[in-house]
């Protein structure tokens, strides 16, 4: 990474570095969409809705996985910018014990009180068996949701983004040819899906540790000690990547409760598929964000002021042209969305396109906030980071999620996501002015 722009920065060279990562958050969030997809048509939208009844638990587990891959490698990428080789090595192997310890104490507790879980997050009784077999299943698989998303963010750093595309084209490749062979062969039904997540997630960490072992890479696995600042440091600089993501799972929480007094079981079916659309679109911010991440860390550790001014103007440019495009698409084949997963006509059809086409203009300011958490999680400044996270992916989402499903009831709901996002940009640009002058960036 260091030498990719000693002769200036360019579009080519800078979408090379960073379009891996877009690409590769898509291919995540179309496998997401896929595997609904399988569910829906071959097991029945009970199916459906149980997925989004048990999603706050693994939100909340990848909000932690998240928060430190995040965290750390924000903190490493700045090291291995002031040239401090050997303590990015150390702080690079220190995360990755960290981070299975944690997974492994994890799994404990949710396998033993799965029940009162499923009982806290609104399992119905049509719903319950579902729930129970897709979670019992997924729990196994938090070591390697752990250590995945590390390898997915170090690779990234280490300088090779196309690797982490291909790490997980290959591992989302397995996920989609064991959900035919379950789901449409086999006929395991909801068993199936988990199964077949289960061996894309571990797939993903065999291939991310055979780069690091066997590559000859910048960062390295070497002897390492306790540093807990190190530890606390990352945990606060990721904090607004776990609120983001496990704000998530709680979003989800209270409007699976909403959503179930409003309209049942066949509500939640169609809170799931707008949430899956909703999580697909925002995967372009997500990955360009990932991927500019690393450039602005290192950057701006190297002191290399003008050349991070340049990645922000191109950010500027991309956010714009996609927040335009994805709301049109949105608004224009909302009614297409909704059929893959359910026959038109039907009542969670109906539901669903409405809800899409509420986030037509949610999504004109969604890619500005997404952009602002992660860009100054670049600068290691974990308490804006979060401040923004938290406010469009809790504190909003529960202010206008009550308030205006109270008042407009379903519709409301899907209002709410617009307004929380609305709210948040003013948030997103007040904090972009006042620390450009600490951080010596221009988006101009």
């Amino acid at each position: 990474m260091e030498h990719l722009f000693d002769d200036g920065v360019t579009v080519k060279r800078f979408f090379g570095f960073v379009s891996p990562s877009v690409i590769m958050l898509l291919v995540i969030g179309l496998y997401s969409v896929v595997d609904s997809i399988f569910i829906a048509n071959c097991v029945n939208t009970h199916a459906l809705a149980a997925l989004n009844i048990v999603y706050p638990v693994f939100g909340f587990i990848w909000g932690v996985s998240v928060m430190l891959a995040a965290g750390s490698s924000a903190l490493v990428a700045i090291k291995m910018g002031q040239g401090k080789a050997l303590e990015a090595n150390q702080k690079f192997t220190l995360i990755y014990i960290v981070a299975a310890i944690i997974a492994l104490i994890m799994i404990l507790p949710a396998f033993l009180f799965i029940d009162e879980l499923l009982l806290f997050l609104g399992a119905s009784d049509v719903l319950w068996d579902y729930c129970r077999t897709y979670g019992l299943i997924l729990i196994f698989a938090m070591p390697a949701g752990f250590i995945g998303v590390l390898f997915e963010f170090f690779i990234r750093v280490d300088g090779k983004p196309g690797f982490t595309l291909a790490l997980y084209m290959v591992s989302g490749a397995i996920h989609i040819v064991l959900d035919v062979l379950f789901l449409v062969y086999l006929d395991w039904g909801i068993e199936g899906a988990a199964w077949a997540t289960f061996a894309g997630m571990y797939s993903t960490v065999i291939m991310g540790a055979c780069y690091f072992i066997f590559r000859d890479t910048k960062l390295k696995f070497v002897k390492t000690k306790i540093d807990w600042a190190y530890i606390g440091h990352s945990m606060l600089n990721g904090s607004s990547e776990m609120i983001s993501e496990s704000s998530v799972g709680i979003m989800v929480f209270f409007f699976n409760y909403i959503m179930m007094s409003l309209a049942g079981e066949t509500g939640v079916a169609a809170l799931t598929i707008v949430l899956e659309i909703l999580y697909f679109m925002v995967s372009v911010y997500l990955g360009y964000v990932t991927g500019v991440a690393p450039l602005i860390s290192y950057y701006y550790g190297a002191g290399g002021y003008e050349k991070v001014n340049c990645f922000l103007r191109y950010s500027k440019n991309f956010i714009l042209f996609s927040s335009i495009l994805i709301s049109a698409v949105c608004l224009f084949f909302a009614p297409v969305l909704s059929g893959v997963f359910v026959p038109a006509g039907s009542q969670v059809y109906d539901m669903a396109t409405t809800g899409i086409r509420f986030m037509t203009i949610g999504f004109l300011f969604t890619g500005i906030n997404i952009f602002a958490s992660g860009f100054f999680t670049a600068y290691g400044n974990g308490k804006i980071s979060a401040l923004i996270s938290l406010s469009r992916g809790l504190v909003m989402v529960i202010v206008f999620g009550f308030s205006l499903s109270y008042l407009f009831g379903i519709n409301g709901v899907w209002l709410a996501l617009v307004m929380t996002d609305i709210v948040t940009v003013i948030l997103s640009l007040a904090m972009f002015q006042r620390y450009k002058g600490k951080y010596h960036y221009s988006f101009k």
